[in-house]
C-alpha cells in the first residue's frame, strides 16, 4: 500500500472512527474503526518491511522519523480539514483520499514493475468499492464529488488493467497467482 494513502487513510479512520462521530454516522463509525484496526496491521507491515521501498540513497536511520511526521502531518491535515469544512469535510476529505490513493497505485505498479505487493483481488476490490462509493454521490452531491468519484473509478480501472497485463507478461494465472507453465531455467 502507498505510504502517504496510507498515512492519511489511518488518520481519517482514527479521526472519524473515534474523534469526531457525526450524529447520523451509526453504523459507519464501526466501519471506520474495523478498517483503523486492519490499517494497523498495514502499518506493522509496513514498519517491518518499507525500509525495502526506500531509495537505495536514502539515509535508513530516517525511516522512523519519517513515519512518525508523515502520520502526525497527515492527521493535523485531515483533523483541521474536519475543522475547516465541517459537515461536508468527511466526505470530500474520503474521495480526495481515495483520489490520491487512486494515483499511488499506479506509480507504485510503475516504480516495481511487477505484481510484488500488488494483485488482482486488491486491483478489482479497490475498483468495486469507488464504483459502489461513486454511484452513490450521484445522490445529490456537488459535481465537484461526483467528479472526483469518476477520475478515482477510471484510475482505478486503470490499475487494474496494468495488473491485467503484468499477470498476463509474468504469465501468471490471475486468481492463484501460480505461473502457468514452469519457466525454463538456463
Amino acid at each position: 500500500m502507498p505510504f502517504a494513502g496510507l498515512a492519511l487513510n489511518l488518520s481519517w479512520e482514527w479521526i472519524y472512527g473515534f474523534i469526531i462521530i457525526p450524529v447520523t454516522a451509526g453504523l459507519q463509525t464501526w466501519v471506520n474503526r474495523s478498517w483503523f484496526l486492519l490499517d494497523v496491521l498495514i502499518v506493522i507491515a509496513y514498519l517491518r518491511y518499507g525500509k525495502k521501498e526506500w531509495n537505495e540513497k536514502a539515509d535508513k536511520r530516517l525511516f522512523i522519523p519519517h513515519f512518525i511526521f508523515s502520520v502526525t502531518a497527515a492527521f493535523l491535515l485531515v483533523y483541521f480539514f474536519e475543522q475547516d469544512f465541517e459537515k461536508q469535510a468527511i466526505t470530500y476529505s474520503a474521495f480526495l483520499i481515495n483520489l490520491l490513493f487512486s494515483g499511488l497505485y499506479i506509480q507504485m505498479f510503475f516504480r516495481r514493475n511487477s505484481l510484488k505487493g500488488q494483485s488482482f483481488g486488491i486491483a478489482i476490490f479497490k475498483m468495486l468499492g469507488t464504483a459502489m462509493n461513486s454511484l452513490y454521490l450521484l445522490n445529490g452531491f456537488t459535481y465537484f464529488l461526483q467528479l472526483t468519484g469518476l477520475f478515482c473509478f477510471l484510475l482505478d480501472g486503470i490499475y487494474l488493467l496494468l495488473i491485467i497485463q503484468q499477470y498476463k507478461k509474468e504469465n501468471r494465472n490471475i486468481l492463484t497467482r501460480k505461473f502457468k507453465t514452469v519457466p525454463a531455467i538456463d
